[in-house]
């Protein structure tokens, strides 16, 4: 297959639309209004979730072209620091991840709130974004993978290829739209059941190391042209590693255990707009009688 797509839907002169920005706010708007349903179905505020609607975004923006900058192009802080304001030219993931996290807990620091009911449904929300950013990557022709005699290999044309490659994109793609479908039935199915920031850690986990694997049929990036790893697969291990502690062996979020109401408050049943009190621990209602009395 050989694969030549402009970049540039429309071009104005004044204003450039590109085939990325589209399949990015695409992704944007789906987990924007994902984000208010699933504060609603765990009785959060959803005046929280309108916030977060902007402040996540940004934060995913800017930590995915900070991380890119200082992992990906580092010189550019010092021989082209016009880089670091061009913040639709370099987008890591890891970074993406990193950056809406940050937000995240700025936000439930400052309105009080506790980080991981905040987000679990954050996660769910960001899950919406990931499989179409993979998809703008294929329009651009960019983060194509190795050479393959593969039958649905991809010739890219628009860097002067004459053999084919991994659509290591379409790859991405296919396993973001996976587990973007397990991430919502594991929501209809586990949300009462799972711990506050188990959902959190499952979804990083699953990505992380899917994204690992899907690096060994990517283009190699890295400092040191011998490392047997390139540098997605060592941002991706430390997210892998910690996630899988979290949920096996963590007393607050695992998912080894039946949920019983330690720690944080569970979270509301999936119909209802606002937590019931069998959402509540039976310790903070037995303290609670007491003082009453």
């Amino acid at each position: 297959m050989h694969w030549n797509v402009d970049p540039v839907l429309v071009d104005l002169g004044f204003l450039q639309l590109r085939w990325y920005g589209l399949f990015f706010a695409i992704g944007i708007v789906l987990g924007v209004s994902a984000l208010g349903r699933y504060f609603r179905q765990r009785g959060l505020p959803e005046e929280h979730a309108n916030s977060l609607a902007l402040w996540l975004p940004i934060g995913m923006i800017l930590g995915a072209h900070l991380v890119h900058l200082v992992f990906y192009e580092p010189r550019s802080f010092i021989y082209n620091p016009r880089r670091i304001i061009e913040i639709g030219s370099g987008l890591a993931s890891h970074g993406g991840g990193l950056g809406a996290i940050l937000a995240l807990w700025l936000f439930c620091r400052r309105h009080g709130q506790s980080f991981y009911r905040y987000a679990d449904p954050s996660m769910l929300a960001a899950m919406w974004v990931i499989p179409w950013v993979r998809v703008g990557n294929f329009f651009n022709s960019e983060i194509y993978g190795t050479r393959t005699d593969l039958p649905w290999g991809v010739i890219f044309e628009r860097h002067g290829f004459t053999q084919p490659r991994h659509p290591s994109q379409v790859y991405e793609a296919i396993i973001g739209f996976s587990l973007l479908g397990l991430a919502l039935w594991l929501n209809r199915n586990y949300a009462r059941r799972w711990r506050p920031g188990a959902f959190l850690y499952f979804n990083l986990f699953t990505y992380f190391i899917t994204r690992f694997m899907v690096e060994y049929v990517k283009e190699h990036q890295v400092f040191d042209p011998t490392s047997p790893f390139d540098m997605g697969q060592y941002l991706s291990a430390p997210i892998v590693l910690v996630s899988a502690y979290m949920l096996l062996f963590s007393k607050r979020h695992n998912i080894v255990h039946p949920y019983e109401g330690a720690g944080d408050v569970a979270p509301a049943a999936l119909n209802s707009g606002t937590a019931t009190s069998a959402s509540t621990p039976s310790s903070v209602r037995k303290r609670s009688v007491a003082k009453r009395r």
